[in-house]
């Protein structure tokens, strides 16, 4: 299934030939017009606005409604798909962003309908119809899913008070956020090509092969970003209050409870976790310095610095990705997932099927890639625009696990009830996709430094899934406890505590002391706290399904296939140990993805001296 002459022939196109082809969804898979949606929208909220729950309630009449609650939850699905499908289109859309908003509000509605009626039944009532008619079982998890919040959630009128207070407070502050990012001037850095802005240029910057030019560059951007740090410590406290307060409201003892609760995270295996992490953090570090080191080896530097890691080394030159070729090459990386699988994605990225939107120029489409997927429609994919580069290659392997993993949940009958999981299970599947990706271009390049390139692709996205997103995981609970303890009242505080946090884990912030800014950056602290853990685990699994993958590819396609299937109708826990045939604890889950990019950074050391 694997194949040499493909790859070289990426890297030997001209510039006419790298260049994509417009490509568009067939939008009439969805409705056949947007009038037709529009209308089909109307009367979509008009039947969730009729539905009442069963009177009287008999196993019979539950049943029904429950299947009348599915098809009306796939008929919003399909609407809202579609919807986000035109407003990403143009983003000027006002009447498909209109729509967009509405069909996420009728389905809401919907899940409020359903959350009340399972509630009314209640656990013993649900036990005792479904033991008179056995097809309510399916509908078990639905149910713990109504009644988990049940004993944190307070009488209606409060509830109401509490949600006010914290959606107005969060919105708040989130918008300060963001007009302060944008309103902070950076400076430029003067160079052979003119003066370049070091934030917007930063990528170019980075790259530039004069180290003066590097150097003042990302101290440049350093010192302008965190001008406004007292700022930024004041909107972060203040999101820290707001959900420690929101958290003790409804009966959680403090907000890392609350929102791990949200999530379906256990603090304890969290906890348990990044501290595993943390005691294997000379895995990373010993990946650090084989990169710093090769880094100096070939320009020449003593003292490497974070900002030089990303300049091109002398005489190799990236590959670049024509967009037919990778086509072909993402399906063949893809082989170790099965061969229906790999049916499926060529599928996906085939012209003929109308299935992928994308253009050469952005123009005034969303700056976004995703995947779009409801039931009774093929799963489609969204990318922003197309580029020659091996990033724009890894987007399409991994929204494209997305769309695929949707459309086998569809094809195996998956309820709409049970198609959306948590967050990092969604990531973890589509990050597989991308170690995938590079493993094949790893095996198939055509000399010892092309082989490097693609292996420290592969090396980088799993230390930095894993071990940036373990150290974020263990920063943001430090904040949220510093600064309800009283110990974190300003910027100053904030960034010893990013220091010492994030020298536990690598080598860069005793050699760049400036990265304390880093709390700074991290968006998603602000917008919406304690997501960022999710991608500890998705980068746990992805690297512990790869791991299987490689090792014993037909029990792991087994093991895979059975997962696309069966979609999300247990606990994350149990359908983990589903997957795994038993339960993983963290240890024994850090351990198996530690020992595999040891041998990893192994063989990259060795490709290094090859390169020499």
């Amino acid at each position: 299934m694997r194949t040499r002459h493909l790859i070289p022939a990426l890297l030997l196109l001209g510039s006419a030939a790298l260049q994509a082809r417009d490509y568009h969804i067939d939008q009439t898979a969805y409705f056949p017009t947007p009038a037709a949606e529009a209308t089909d929208l109307k009367a979509l909220q008009a039947d969730i606005d009729a539905l009442t729950a069963p009177a009287p309630m008999t196993a019979t009449t539950l049943l029904a409604y429950l299947r009348r609650v599915e098809t009306l939850m796939a008929r919003g699905q399909r609407h809202n798909a579609y919807l986000h499908l035109r407003s990403a289109l143009d983003a000027d859309d006002q009447v498909a962003a209109d729509g967009y908003h509405a069909a996420g509000t009728a389905l809401g509605a919907l899940t409020i309908k359903l959350r009340t009626t399972l509630r009314s039944v209640g656990n013993e009532g649900f036990a005792s119809l479904a033991a008179t008619e056995p097809a309510l079982r399916k509908y078990a998890y639905a149910l713990d899913k109504a009644t988990r919040s049940l004993p944190h959630e307070l009488p209606a009128s409060e509830q109401a008070i509490v949600d006010d207070m914290y959606d107005e407070g969060t919105n708040a502050l989130w918008n300060v956020y963001q007009k302060t990012r944008r309103a902070t001037v950076y400076g430029k850095v003067h160079t052979p090509q003119g003066d370049l802005d070091v934030n917007k240029d930063a990528t170019a910057l980075a790259a530039n092969p004069d180290r003066d030019v590097r150097r003042e560059a990302w101290q440049r951007k350093q010192a302008d970003g965190s001008a406004q740090a007292q700022t930024y410590a004041s909107i972060l406290t203040g999101v820290v209050r707001i959900n420690d307060r929101s958290a003790r409201f409804q009966h959680f003892s403090d907000a890392a409870e609350s929102l791990y609760f949200g999530r379906q995270f256990d603090r304890t295996d969290v906890h348990a976790t990044t501290a595993a992490l943390q005691a294997q953090a000379d895995v990373l570090k010993d990946y650090q310095r084989v990169r710093a080191a090769e880094v100096g080896r070939r320009l020449g530097i003593t003292e490497v610095h974070s900002w030089d890691m990303a300049v091109p080394l002398p005489g190799f030159r990236p590959p670049v990705f024509d967009y037919e070729a990778m086509r072909q090459t993402i399906p063949k990386a893809l082989a170790p997932l099965g061969k229906d699988y790999v049916a499926h994605f060529t599928a996906l990225l085939d012209p003929a099927t109308q299935r992928t939107d994308l253009t050469a120029a952005l123009g005034n489409r969303e700056l976004d890639n995703f995947s779009i997927a409801a039931p009774g429609v093929p799963a489609g994919l969204f990318l922003e625009s197309w580029s020659p580069t091996l990033k724009s290659t890894s987007i399409v392997a991994h929204e494209g696990g997305h769309a695929i993993h949707s459309q086998l949940m569809n094809e195996h009958g998956v309820s709409p009830l049970y198609n959306h999981g948590p967050n990092w299970m969604h990531e973890g599947i589509a990050i597989l996709n991308e170690m995938l990706l590079y493993e094949y271009l790893y095996r198939h390049a055509p000399d010892a430094a092309t082989r490097a390139y693609y292996l420290q692709a592969q090396l980088d996205e799993m230390t930095f899934e894993i071990f940036t997103s373990a150290q974020e995981a263990q920063l943001e609970e430090g904040i949220y406890e510093g600064v309800m303890a009283g110990r974190l009242r300003n910027a100053a505080d904030l960034d010893a505590l990013t220091l010492d946090v994030t020298s536990r884990f690598g080598i860069w912030p005793a050699i760049d002391p400036e990265l304390a800014h880093a709390w700074i950056d991290k968006r998603l602290m602000y917008q919406d706290p304690f997501y960022l853990v999710n991608y500890m685990y998705a980068g746990l699994w992805a690297a512990k399904m790869f791991d299987m993958a490689m090792t014993d590819p037909a029990d792991f396609q087994k093991r895979y296939g059975a997962l696309m299937a069966e979609g999300f109708d247990a606990p994350p826990k149990e359908v983990l140990r589903r997957f795994f045939g038993r339960d993983l604890p963290p240890d024994e889950l850090v351990g198996a993805d530690m020992a595999l990019i040891r041998r990893k950074t192994a063989d990259l050391r060795q490709l290094y001296e090859a390169v020499k």
